[in-house]
Order: structure tokens, then sequence, then C-alpha cells
């Protein structure tokens, strides 16, 4: 990808979305504003200032922050090439509803090997098992697309577990992911996932 289409990506990757949820306010400055700075900086070549915009804006979970910096790490530009860095922040990009960032994530696969892969799915696991346990419910519905799709070889026992919690949380894009996974294991597997799911659920809600 050359130069002038990454920039091109990065600016229609905010300039193209919606407006920013209540979610993903950040208290201390306006995030679109700071994004349009980072833009600035982009145009002007300046990339390590775009790179310290878009990383705190990625760590208040703003989805074209963190597409931009899955774009800036891919290429190389504001940091040296870092293809780990470009698949967890394409994830999480998608996680948090990026409609661009799971293609990106497989431009990143693609190029990276099966156990790094893996490494980075386990990652973005361990950090969603801590938000999902302490009650953080979206992380749940993230859980399931992340073991359903992330991993080289899907887990889907672990899927339907966090889907299951998911959509008993009423998240409504669970359920349909939940029938897929449902359909790729034995009735006696998802019998014994089901007791899992209302344990961890009684667990979380205790």
């Amino acid at each position: 990808m050359n130069l002038r289409r990454i920039i091109g990506c990065i600016i229609l990757s905010f300039f193209g979305t919606a407006l920013l949820g209540e979610e993903h306010l950040i208290k201390e400055y306006n995030p679109d504003e700071s994004f349009r700075a980072a833009v600035k900086f982009i145009e002007k070549k300046n990339y390590a200032e775009a790179i310290n915009i878009f990383s705190e804006l990625a760590a208040a979970q703003i989805p074209e922050a963190q597409y931009n910096l899955s774009l800036m790490s891919y290429n190389g530009l504001g940091v040296p090439k870092n293809f780990k860095d470009a698949l967890v922040w394409s994830w999480k990009a998608y996680l948090n509803g990026h409609k661009a960032a799971k293609i990106q994530a497989e431009t990143v696969i693609a190029t990276i090997t099966p156990e790094l892969q893996d490494a980075v799915a386990n990652q973005i696991i361990d950090e969603l098992l801590v938000e999902a346990n302490a009650g953080v419910k979206k992380s749940t519905l993230k859980l399931g697309q992340t073991y359903m799709s992330l991993l080289v070889q899907p887990d889907f026992g672990a899927a339907y577990v966090w889907l299951s919690i998911a959509q008993a949380y009423g998240i409504e894009d669970a359920s349909p992911l939940l029938n897929e996974v449902g359909d790729q294991i034995p009735i006696q597997e998802v019998l014994v996932q089901q007791d899992e799911a209302m344990k961890i659920f009684k667990q979380i809600n205790q």
C-alpha cells in the first residue's frame, strides 16, 4: 500500500463514520478535535505526533483510532513496522464495531505466523477475561468473537460459554453467533458448556 493510499484510509476511517457514542467520550479533551489534529499531523508527515494522539484515543476504546494504529503499525509510519501490534489494534477495532477492521486483521494474519496469531488471540482473551469477570458486559460478546474467529483453531466450546452469557445480558449480536457456534459442537458438549456458562454467570453476578 503506497503512502498516499494509507493516508487516505486513515482520513476516511474517521470522516466516513458516524459521531462517536457516549461510551467513547474522553473527559480531558474532545475526541473529534483530537482525531482531526492527528489527521493533520499525518498530512504533514509528522507521524510520531499522530501516533501519540491515536494511542490515547485507542486506549479509550475509540475504534477509528485503533484501526489507524493498526494501519500505521503495519506500514511502519510513526513507529517501526510491528505486525503484532497491527493485529492487536485491528482486532480491537473490529470488536468495537469498525467496519473495515476485520479485513485489516485478515491482511495482517496473512502476513504472520500461526504462532503469533495465537499469541495475539490469547493476549486479547486474557484482557477480556479480566473485564468480563469484573462485570463488563460487552466483553462477554468480544470474548465469544475472539474464541470463535481469531484463534488459529477456534475454541467453539469457550465461545459458546461467553456468547451464552452475552445473550443472557441481552446483547442482541450474541444470538446469531451463539447459533452458529452451537452448530459446530455436538449436543453433549453444548450441554456441558451450558452448565459452565451458568456457573460463570452466577459467579460474576453474585
